[in-house]
Formats: C-alpha cells, structure tokens, sequence
C-alpha cells in the first residue's frame, strides 16, 4: 500500500511541475520588468560581456556586486546572437538558463518537506511551484529570485538526515554561492549554519570545503571581471550604508516588512506565518534564519518587499510542511497512530491554491508588479529599422532602455523629462542626433519626426517616431545616455 501511494505521490508532483511549467511560460515575458535591476543590472550587462558595448551603471562602475549573473547570462546570450544577431534571440537563451536557474527552488522545498514524509515533500512542492508570488519571481531577472532558489536547494542538503560528507560539502557551496549572488542574505546563512551545525566539527569542515569551492569560484568571476577579489562586498557596504545611496531610494519604518507580508500572503497571512514558525523542531533553523533575515533587513531604512523573498519563500514552505502535520495530528487524534492519506492532503493541496488565488487577489498580484513592456519593445522596433542611425527616449523611461534590446550598436540619447511632459521641446541637437523618437505622443519640436507605429498596455503608449536624414552624433553629445548616466552619478 505505501508503495502505491508513493508512486501516486510521484505522479501527482509530476503534475504539478507540468502546471509549474505552463504558467512559467504564460508568465513570461521578456519586455516586462518589475524593477530597474533585472535590465540594467543584469541583462544589460550579460550584454555588455557578450557585445562588447553597452551602458555601464553605477552600480557596475564602483563595483559593489560580483559579475556572477551577468556571467552566467553573457554566454547563452553569446550563442543565441550567433543564431540571430538582431534579434531576440540570445535574451531568451539567457532567460530560459536563468527561469532553469530559479527553478531549482522547487527541487529545494521538495527536498525539504522530504525530511518528514513523501506527502509533506509533496505540499511543500506545491507552494513553492504553484503559489502566485513563486511563479513570479521565478521569471524575473533578480538576484533574489537565484539566490532563493540556490541557498533553498543548499538549505534542504543542510538539513538531510544523513548528512553525509558530499550533501554537507554541496549543501556548503551552495550557502556560500547563493551569498556572492545576493550579499545581503548573508544573515540567513550565518544563522541556519550556527543553528546546524552547532558544535559538530565534522560538519563544519564539509561546509567550509563546499563554501571554500565557491569562493574560488567567486574569486576567479571577480578577477574575469577586471577586480581584485571580494572588493565588492567592502565598497557595497560604503556605498549603501556608509555613504547613504540605498537611502536615495526611499526609506521606512521597522514594521514595514511584517505589513508588506500581511499584504502578500493575503487574508490568511497571520495563519501562514504562524505554522511556519511552528512547523517543527525539525526545521527550527530555518525559522530562526528566516527570521533574523527579515529582522536585519528590517534595520535597514530602504525596503523592498524582493529584498526579503528568501524568508518569504521559506516561510510558505515551511507553512505547508505544517499544514501536512496537521492533518496528521487530526487523523491521529481519531485513528491513534495513523497519519493523513494522499487524498486528504490532496484536498489541503486544493485549500492551498484557494489561498494563493486569495493572496493575489488580496495584494494585486503580478499586474502591480511588472510593467512598462511598451518601451523596449517599441526601442527594439526602431533599432530595426536599418536606416536609424541614433534613438532618443524620455528621461522617464530611462530604466527600460537598455542597449541590450537593439541588436546593433546605435547611439541612445535621453530627452529631459520635460520634453514629455510637454512644457519643453525637443532640443535642436537632440533631434539632430536621433532620427528616432519614443514618446507617447507627437511632442513639441518634434515637427520633421513622423508616426510609425504605437504600442500600449493599460494606461502605457509608447510610440516611434522616425525623421528623415542623418545623425549628427556631435551634436548629441550633451544627451548622451552613457554621460547622463556618468554626469548624475547614476
């Protein structure tokens, strides 16, 4: 009988990465963004490492994140070009190697429900493929969405009950690389080691063998990237503590991320958090860990509800772990020594999708997350155009312009945000150097630029405006993308 169910349970998670699998794809999108980062950050510079051009923030300038994702995303981009050199090709190559990447979380939290029981692996892997927030993250281009799944899948070999010297040292390089993709889930880390190992030399010294492989790994990326070694992590800690960047962004109170929680999760959010913290002996490092991640980010004056998608992610796992407990503890309490079969966790499974499509109901789900697709798209539509020679987008569309989406090395150029706004036209030597305008309408000065084609999405128009002529890439030069960038510090 159990190894009846045990295949029913193989089947039924084999469904469940289907489904996984077909919302990822409808998920996708590779115009869409939900933060600044996951082009300019990432793509544009995997990019920059492929072509050879591109626009450098300053993020990349002063060097305060290791080149691992933009490594990882140049060399599928690289093969994709070779495949289709204007086109899209190499960015989806990249995507798909990262989505795979992020993925792997999925495998993690089954691992980790595993540690109790099949049917446990089993509700744990349905939250993290299934709920609304997990698909999402998974398709967008953050270092938290790689470092989640990283450090879960180092997490879930952390806890294994055997603990056998290669778990422990794989377990231990993924702790350490999920660190050098995202510094700040170092806390994480260092509190479900200590909480771990404890005491036990033994599994110290696999993890420090498994962390020490990473850290090569991490060394030999920073030196590829033209830096000495680690020298990011000082100058991220100058630049967003000491010097106040992160600050520039916003900033607010310690609570902010217990309400950003109680938003995401929905009407049942005081429920999911309270069987994640009481999910089990077991699993109490992980509870303390998520915890002391969210309690140090909540010291930091800037929030972003990404920045703690680690412990969110951890505590829906957690939570459907002891969801499965439950229903033990209740068939128990009437059949002594007896636990839930497959078709009553299968039911629980259904409860928990009924609270996912809560939660997204609740907080606005992915709509409110992701937009502005528009804007590249209609920047990839002009770069396709042969006889372009320069683009000029509005400043308020400059976190969607990268380089990345042309296809051929064309100058960008970036109107002052009053020129969308329509109280200033467009300087004379912009117009000179771009015969291309994006805008979401015919703006003034822009009389020789005629209407190509529009592209909207709600409230968004975006539009190509081509001119007849040439480039005067001189005349420019003050609108420059690249020196805006440099001359704003940006």
């Amino acid at each position: 009988m159990a190894g009846s169910e045990n295949r029913r349970i193989m089947l039924t998670a084999g469904v469940i990465l289907l489904i996984a699998i077909t919302l990822r794809l409808l998920a996708y999108n590779v115009w869409d963004i939900h933060h600044a980062d996951e082009f300019t950050q990432y793509l544009e510079q995997g990019h920059r490492l492929a072509d050879g051009y591109g626009l450098i923030p300053w993020e990349a300038r002063y060097g305060i994140r290791n080149a691992l994702l933009p490594q990882l995303l140049a060399g599928p981009m690289t093969l994709g070009r070779a495949f289709d050199p204007s086109g899209l090709l190499g960015i989806h190559f990249a995507r798909a190697v990262f989505l795979l990447l992020c993925s792997a979380g999925m495998w993690g939290a089954w691992r980790i429900g595993a540690l109790q029981s099949q049917r446990h692996a089993l509700a744990a892997l349905l939250v993290a493929a299934l709920w609304y927030d997990a698909v999402l993250f998974n398709v967008l281009l953050l270092s938290e969405s790689a470092a989640t799944a990283i450090i879960t899948c180092g997490t879930a070999l952390l806890l294994s009950a055997d603990r056998l010297p290669r778990r422990l040292g794989l377990g231990g390089f993924l702790l350490a690389l999920g660190v050098l993709v995202r510094l700040q889930y170092a806390p994480f880390v260092a509190v479900l080691v200590l909480a771990s190992a404890r005491l036990d030399w033994r599994i110290w010294l696999h993890l420090a063998l498994g962390a020490g492989a990473a850290l090569g790994l991490g060394a030999i990326s920073d030196l590829a990237d033209g830096r000495a070694p680690f020298v990011w992590i000082a100058n991220n800690f100058t630049m967003n503590i000491e010097s106040g960047r992160a600050a520039r962004f916003g900033v607010t109170g310690p609570l902010d991320y217990v309400r950003m929680l109680l938003v995401q999760f929905g009407p049942l959010g005081p429920a999911i958090m309270a069987a994640a913290v009481l999910s089990g002996p077991r699993y109490r490092p992980v509870v303390l860990a998520l915890v002391a991640n969210i309690v140090v980010h909540s010291l930091i004056g800037h929030k972003e509800y990404r920045f703690i998608w680690l412990s969110t992610f951890l505590i829906l796992v957690l939570a459907a772990i002891a969801s499965v407990s439950l229903l033990d503890w209740l068939k128990a309490r009437r059949e002594p020594g007896q636990v839930a079969g497959l078709p009553a966790v299968l039911l629980l499974c259904l409860g928990w999708l009924v609270a996912s499509a809560l939660g997204e109901q609740f907080s606005g789900g992915a709509r409110t997350f992701k937009g502005g697709g528009v804007i590249p798209h209609a920047l990839h539509s002009a770069a396709s155009h042969p006889e372009v020679c320069g683009i000029a987008v509005p400043e308020q569309w400059r976190n969607h312009t990268v380089t990345a989406f042309l296809g051929r090395d064309i100058p960008l150029y970036v109107a002052p945000n009053a020129v969308l706004d329509g109280t200033q036209a467009v300087p004379a030597g912009l117009s000179s150097a771009a015969n291309a305008l994006l805008a979401d309408r015919a703006l003034m000065g822009a009389q020789r630029y005629r209407a190509i084609e529009c592209r909207s999405k709600g409230a968004l128009k975006a539009c190509l405006f081509i001119r007849p002529g040439p480039c005067d890439k001189a005349a420019g030069r003050a609108f420059d993308y690249q020196t805006l960038l440099l001359q704003n510090d940006l």
